[in-house]
């Protein structure tokens, strides 16, 4: 389980048309060892960043070449409002959009592909928990931390260094930014109403292909939506395994996620579980996760949370808690094991079409 503590990544592992940078008003001249067209230090996360947005701004029909930048778009406190859409982003080394402590944003109707290249770095000290070598915790293709009434539509994300798209809370730990920028004072922010609906993620390595996971003690996440999204592992690439699946997760002790739907999913070949729920330290805890009409095959290659081949995980460690988990109408092919389910109170399961492997458990619970 030490994939999922903590750190939801794996293995230890500018615009391009300045006029446009112009005519949006976004990027400030950059400082050392950051390209020309870079913001420095955005949020205070010590990340530069190509694009940074402004409350109730639209971006849109253009390409982010966020080359030498650490973020392609930046959407950070205050601004709200903010529409993202028909926009290529790519090129930046640790994420290609990154929006934190806001709120109505929409992404729809675009493509992240090449970013996030430079997260995993042998000179970076270990990240507790998981001993990725990076400056900083988290870095998705499209990071969401500490949000709310966001949606995330009709993208296409792939190529990317550490995974596809995440939703996590923020606060004391803030997990897009350098770990040297660290506030132990800042207060929680949860994540809540996070709609994760019909896009395609492909190739996306070191880390999940969708999560929704906290990352701070007490944190906390609610209402999130991920549905009919398409995942698809596609093995090992250069930069390590494309870890796929869908993950939804209380990582830390005290922290909440209530009331999530994951439904209509196709996911297909990752490294982990198709579909995951845990709750992973004392105190943390799960409720309300519903997983339904899912079209899952083929995933948990690794053997990374369940010793076979899984189409679903579930899982609490001692003193966590997975309430009200209901797991019904999925469709579960080529899988050793159907459902896997460790901890207490287990899932309900009902309606669900389970073929195994040969030798296979359709349903294992303990």
């Amino acid at each position: 389980m030490n994939l999922h503590l903590r750190s939801r990544t794996s293995l230890p592992l500018a615009l391009s048309a300045v006029p446009v940078v112009a005519a949006l008003g976004l990027v400030a001249p950059g400082a050392a060892q950051a390209a020309a067209s870079c913001t420095p230090d955005v949020g205070g996360t010590g990340l530069s960043a190509s694009v940074v947005a402004h409350d109730h701004q639209r971006i849109s029909r253009t390409t982010v070449d966020a080359t030498g930048c650490d973020i392609g778009i930046y959407v950070g406190a205050g601004a709200d409002h903010v529409t993202i859409r028909g926009v290529r982003v790519t090129g930046a080394g640790y994420q290609g959009i990154f929006a934190e402590k806001v709120s109505h944003l929409r992404i729809s109707d675009s493509t992240v592909t090449g970013n996030a290249y430079k997260t995993v770095d042998p000179s970076a000290p270990p990240l507790p928990g998981s001993g990725v070598r990076s400056f900083v915790g988290q870095a998705f293709a499209i990071s969401l931390f500490g949000v709310s009434h966001v949606t995330v539509q009709g993208n296409k994300v792939y190529d990317n260094g550490r995974g596809g798209i995440g939703v996590m809370d923020n606060g004391p730990f803030d997990p897009g930014a350098r770990m040297e920028k660290q506030n132990p004072a800042a207060p929680l922010v949860k994540t809540s109403w996070v709609k994760v609906v019909d896009n395609d993620t492909w190739g996306n390595y070191n880390g999940c292909g969708v999560v929704a996971a906290t990352q701070n003690v007490d944190g906390a996440l609610s209402h999130i939506t991920i549905r009919d999204n398409r995942i698809t592992g596609i093995g090992f690439g250069a930069a390590g395994p494309d870890i796929g699946g869908i993950v939804v997760a209380a990582d830390l002790p005290g922290s909440t996620v209530t009331r999530a739907d994951v439904a209509g999913n196709t996911v297909r070949d990752s490294f982990e579980g198709g579909l995951i729920v845990n709750s992973e330290a004392p105190g943390s805890s799960t409720t309300g996760v519903y997983l339904y009409d899912n079209q899952v095959s083929g995933n948990n290659v690794g053997f990374l949370e369940a010793p076979n081949t899984a189409g679903v995980i579930t899982f609490a460690a001692p003193g966590a808690a997975n309430n009200d988990t209901r797991i019904f109408r999925n469709t579960i092919t080529d899988q050793f094991f159907g459902v896997w389910s460790r901890g207490d109170h287990p899932p309900t399961l009902s309606a669900n079409t389970i073929a195994v492997t040969a030798g296979g458990v359709p349903v294992s619970l303990g």
